[in-house]
Order: structure tokens, then sequence, then C-alpha cells
């Protein structure tokens, strides 16, 4: 049987455990994953797999911050990659990227590769910094180009990263595959949906990060009958200590996704995912919560200038504020709150869009591409 290793900078997110389980039923299958600290609710035991896990601290958010640790992390991958002789590496990450190609590049030439993109960081899709950052912004984008030569399958969840890829990578070695989520976890959602009996909720779940985007909404939110739900793992307190301060604030902090998801998204009534639109890579991503509120049947608030803001608006699922304008994004939230008719009219378009976004056809086409390679 062929091996497979995946191959990440990270705990296994949602996505990645996704794609997991359809590598297990294929080829026996391997995860190796940095864990940077901090995280009090460690949970990734998946069965049928054999997991290692590389404790490292080191700062989540800022790469050059990190350069020690990674070089650690790929020392130690890289021996595990060679006592276990992958056929396959999945990886996420330009971090992981530089262990797999060298991997292939020294010890086993016939090795295939699939580099995945969720987002890009902006060292990659910039085109001017400050110096020094240039000069590693530079460097980066050049490693990225020639490790890419290496690269058998290129999978990504906007369409909107490609031009970032397309002088340099065939467009046939592409997969784009919509960060869409494993319905099976939101069975019980419709039941649950039934005991919500909270204030108008506005749902801010997921990672917790972009905390000016935040202020803004805690601000708008002030006064008003509203509930501010908040779920995800943060790189710090500060969340934890404004839910404190707070009392219109509900803290969760990281959850389980496969036994919380559907509850987290049962309480909310509008799901907020403004960020900051003026990084290149937060303008062309589409994330998770996108698919989400819409199997939910809830409107979403999105920053205006992104390729998020253009399908939401498209589709009619939600609303776009500017990611730095308090009066837009409370003028955004009070609509959502005040005029029922728009608010149904965005319920109403992600019930009918919702069963064209089929989590099974996304595992479908993934287990196609790499049966192949």
């Amino acid at each position: 049987m062929k091996k497979i290793v995946f191959l990440l900078n990270f705990t296994p997110p949602p996505r990645m455990i996704k794609r997991i389980r359809v590598a297990k039923e294929i080829f026996e299958t391997f995860v190796i994953f940095w864990d940077k600290g901090g995280d009090d609710k460690f949970d990734y035991h998946e069965s049928g797999v054999t997991n290692h896990r590389i404790l490292i601290p080191a700062n989540r958010n800022n790469p050059v911050k990190r350069i020690l640790p990674t070089l650690n992390v790929q020392r130690k991958a890289m021996t595990l990659l060679k006592n276990i002789r992958p056929d396959i590496i999945h990886v996420q990450s330009y971090d992981m990227l530089e262990t797999a190609y060298r991997y292939r590049k020294t010890v086993d030439k016939n090795c295939k590769l699939i580099y995945e993109v969720p987002d890009i960081h902006s060292y990659l899709t910039e085109d001017t910094h400050p110096f020094p950052v240039n000069l590693i912004s530079r460097r980066f984008k050049r490693r990225e180009k020639m490790m890419g030569s290496m690269v058998d399958l290129l999978i990504l969840t906007s369409m909107q990263f490609w031009p970032h890829f397309e002088n340099w990578f065939p467009k046939e070695k592409m997969l784009f595959l919509p960060n869409i989520p494993d319905l099976s976890h939101f069975s019980d959602y419709e039941n649950l949906r039934l005991s919500k009996t909270a204030p108008f909720t506005v749902g801010y779940i997921g990672g917790l990060r972009y905390l000016e985007e935040l202020k803004l909404l805690v601000a708008a939110m002030e006064g008003e009958n509203m509930r501010l739900l908040m779920a995800g793992f943060e790189d710090g307190h500060y969340f934890k200590d404004l839910a404190e301060e707070k009392d219109f604030i509900d803290y969760y902090g990281k959850f389980f996704y496969d036994d919380s998801i559907a509850s987290l998204y049962a309480k909310c009534d509008v799901i907020y995912s403004i960020y900051d639109a003026s990084k290149k890579n937060v303008r062309i991503a589409l994330p998770n919560k996108l698919y989400e509120s819409v199997h939910c049947h809830l409107p979403i608030m999105v920053a205006k200038d992104t390729y998020l803001a253009e399908i939401v608006q498209d589709w009619g699922v939600g609303i776009a504020a500017k990611h730095n304008n308090g009066e837009e994004i409370k003028a955004a939230l009070m609509k959502l709150y005040k005029d029922r008719s728009f608010y149904d009219f965005c319920v109403e378009n992600a019930k009918k869009k919702a069963p064209e976004l089929s989590s099974e056809k996304v595992a479908s086409d993934y287990r196609k591409r790499i049966i192949q390679l």
C-alpha cells in the first residue's frame, strides 16, 4: 500500500482533517504536524492514522520571528520522512514546502508533492515591503517558484489565488477545492436551532484574530439588545479579557469542531467575517465561514473590496462594509437587525444556494486526483 504524509505547520484544522479522512481510505496515512504551543485544548487524535506531533513553541503570526523554531521543526520532520519513506507528501504552507522539496530533491526523486494553499502570506502576495522585509519577501517568492517546479498537484481554496501562480505553474496540475464543511457535523443543526431563545446574536466563529475589526463590531453592538458569540483559538487572552468586561459577549475559546460547530452556529443570527481588507491575502481569500453560514442559512457580514464580498453579493447571502469604518459596520449590522425583509432575503438565498455546495464532491475530486499521482 502506498504511503502518504500530511506535513503541516500547525495542528490539523477541519479542512485538513477532511483530506486526511479521504486519504486514509486509500493509503497508509501519516500526519506530521507542528504544535506551536499555547493550545490548552489539544484535540487531534485521528484513528487509523499515524500521528507525529512536533511540539516547539513559536510565534504564530510572524514567520520572521519563528525562523529558528522553523529550522528545528524542519530538521525533525526530515528525520521522520526518511523513516516513513512516503510515496506522497501533502503540505500546506511555505515552511513545510521547503522540507518536502528538500526531501524529494535529496532523498526520493519519485516522491509526489501536493501543495495546498488556503491562504497566501503577505510576504508572498504584496508587491512592496519596507526594508528589510522586502529582501525576505523577494527571497520567499523566488524560493516558492523554484520549489513549485517539483509540485505535482496544487490545491487552491480560492480561484483568486490562481493569478499568483499562473505565470509559472501549469494549470492542468491545479485543483480548486472550496472549503465546504463536512455536512455530517451539521446533522443536528435544525433541531438545535429550534431551541434558540437568546437575543439577536452575532457569531465570530473560528480563529480569533483581526483585533481592530472586532473592536469596531463591539462598538457597533454597544447599547443594542444583541449578544456577541466568540468561539475559536486565540494566541493570547485579549478576547477572553474583553468578554469579561462586556456583559453582552459570550466567550467559548477553542472548541472541538466535530462536536460543537453545529451548536455554535445554532446560537447565532448573523456571522461576522470582516477582516483587514488592506491586506491582499485577505482580499482574495474565501474563508470557511462563507460556506458554513450558507449551509446554516445565516446572513454573513464581510469586508468590502474583497473577493468574498463579490461572492456574498452575487449570491445575495449577506452584506458588506468597509473593514475600517465603524459607521458602515454599524449600519450593516443594524440593517440585518432591523430590516426583516432584507434579513429574510439573505436567508432564502442561502437556502437556495446551500444544495449546490457539496462536501461530497470536494472529497470525490480530491480522491480522484491523489489516486492518479
